[in-house]
């Protein structure tokens, strides 16, 4: 199977390409390399046989999924057909921008020991996980809501279309992890 994804360097995008070749797809990604963080990144997976990487989209290919990384959703397109739009929650991971006590989204500064971060985020490889079998699944819904387990609260989504994520491990195990990658590689991020 040969997936589009583009903005493949942005962090959440190297996180999706990373899943997809461990999974055994092929993947043609799109971006530009218009900073050194990009460089580094397309350097972890540019090497890999089975990613391509463009700076732009080749006319005539057909991909069996695209992917389209965008600041608060996905929009995940099968065989140029359908199209879904997959709302993100609060997603945190390696690469992506912060600092030891906190994580930016967008330009907001959200503390990793604030009540948002706490109930809201969601580890970067448990969603990856998730959106592998999202994207199996035949009856995937327009748009998509996806929600850590611990923020319920929200009584406006419809059930039919929201998902419900638990993090493999607790998110303090998950937050050490990153703070130790970004402690390593500071000068990358």
């Amino acid at each position: 199977m040969l997936f589009l994804v583009e903005n493949c360097f942005q962090w959440m995008g190297f996180h999706l390409v990373n899943c997809l070749l461990e999974n055994g797809y092929k993947v043609d990604g799109v971006d530009d390399l218009s900073s050194e963080k990009k460089e580094n990144l397309s350097m972890y997976v540019g090497r890999n046989a089975s990613f391509q990487h463009l700076t732009s989209s080749k006319r005539g290919t057909t991909y069996d999924r695209s992917i389209n990384i965008k600041d608060k959703e996905f929009v995940l397109t099968i065989k140029q057909n359908t199209s879904h739009r997959i709302k993100l929650p609060l997603l945190f991971g390696e690469w992506m921008p912060m600092k030891r006590d906190g994580m930016y989204l967008q330009s907001t500064f959200i503390s990793f020991d604030s009540d948002i971060f706490l109930n809201e985020a969601i580890y970067i490889g448990d969603f990856m996980r998730s959106l592998i079998q999202w994207e199996k699944s035949s009856q995937l819904p327009e748009v998509l809501e996806v929600k850590s387990i611990n923020n319920k609260q929200n009584e406006e989504i419809k059930l039919e279309n929201s998902v419900y994520i638990r993090n493999n491990r607790t998110i303090e195990e998950n937050l050490e992890m990153v703070i130790k990658h970004y402690e390593k590689f500071e000068e990358l991020y």
